[in-house]
């Protein structure tokens, strides 16, 4: 809520009792006077924005009671002609704990998932969140080649991590399209009746469970984490929440080489997420991995750890 309705004065105290006033009146009339009341508000106020006028509703509903039969039947008798009842059905109110739930999942998954979370419309998500106040874009947490850089592993170690469920991506779903992809390289020897099936599932589907894909290949499930950590099977959205990241740095210290990562970022690891050094800090790093101790500035600016250093300036030249 702005801060000039709080600062000492008659002026913000005025002003803010005349929004209450509207508000009040909102409140006790339905929701279609309730809104014409924020709208009047925003007018009046333009540094207020809906969510602070929701805030303060939810402050005034503590203290105000509904309105008399009296003011019902004269909010109904000023309703415009052209006016009909609203046919949308009543949606389900908000209670604090689901408000507690919404702000602890919003900027972590999409709006979608999270509406099948609550159990609510996309819609009705969107609008909650924005008279909260609260953005509904996704924008912590870490791509897979940030990861790669951060804990100087490559690219196949973190299909690795990801096929055997240790590290949670946003959608794990495998696509169609690299699902046919592999089909077409692999299918020749199948039975006809299995490529009937998955062309069919295909065609129906542009995503799959992970276990929808191992019957359809007729495959078991640890096959399947072969295939994704092989990259034969793309995910949906590999990008990794930063809540899934300190779960896994929680959960999976001894999957982390701390050895392999510089003394400054590894404090920051174990402070910020929780890294454990005690199961992670061997001090000693394979001799197939030593390579990536080493970093090397390009000509370009980029400093790049390891091997990879050699395929970037060829690519580079």
């Amino acid at each position: 809520m702005p801060q000039t309705l709080h600062r000492s004065g008659n002026v913000a105290t005025k002003r803010l009792a005349a929004i209450d006033q509207l508000l009040t009146a909102g409140i006790k009339l339905g929701p279609a006077k309730k809104h014409a009341a924020i709208n009047r508000v925003l007018e009046l106020v333009p540094e207020w924005t809906r969510g602070d006028c929701w805030r303060r509703i939810r402050e005034l509903r503590k203290t105000i009671g509904p309105a008399s039969p009296e003011q019902r039947q004269q909010a109904e008798t000023q309703r415009p002609e052209n006016s009909a009842p609203s046919s949308r059905p009543v949606s389900k109110p908000w209670t604090p704990a689901d408000d507690d739930r919404l702000l602890n999942l919003a900027g972590y998954e999409p709006v979608p998932k999270i509406a099948q979370r609550l159990g609510r419309s996309v819609r009705a998500v969107r609008f909650r969140m924005g008279a909260l106040g609260m953005s509904a874009k996704v924008t912590d947490g870490w791509s897979l080649r940030a990861l790669q850089k951060l804990l100087r592993v490559g690219p196949s170690r973190l299909r690795s991590l990801i096929g055997k469920g240790v590290l949670r991506v946003r959608d794990a779903h495998i696509t169609a399209a690299s699902l046919a992809i592999f089909c077409a390289k692999n299918g020749e020897t199948w039975d006809s009746s299995v490529r009937q099936t998955i062309s069919t599932a295909l065609r129906e589907d542009d995503a799959f469970s992970w276990e929808k894909v191992a019957d359809l290949l007729r495959i078991d499930i640890s096959s399947v984490q072969d295939l994704i950590a092989a990259g034969e099977l793309k995910l949906a959205d590999p990008f990794v929440t930063d809540r899934a990241f300190e779960e896994f740095c929680r959960k999976h210290s001894d999957e982390i080489s701390i050895a392999l990562i510089d003394p400054a970022t590894s404090k920051w690891l174990i402070r910020e997420y929780g890294v454990s050094p005690s199961a992670t800090n061997t001090g000693t790093v394979p001799r197939a991995q030593k390579h990536a101790l080493v970093v090397r500035a390009c000509k370009c600016g980029r400093k790049i750890a390891g091997n990879p250093y050699f395929r970037h300036i060829k690519t580079a030249l």
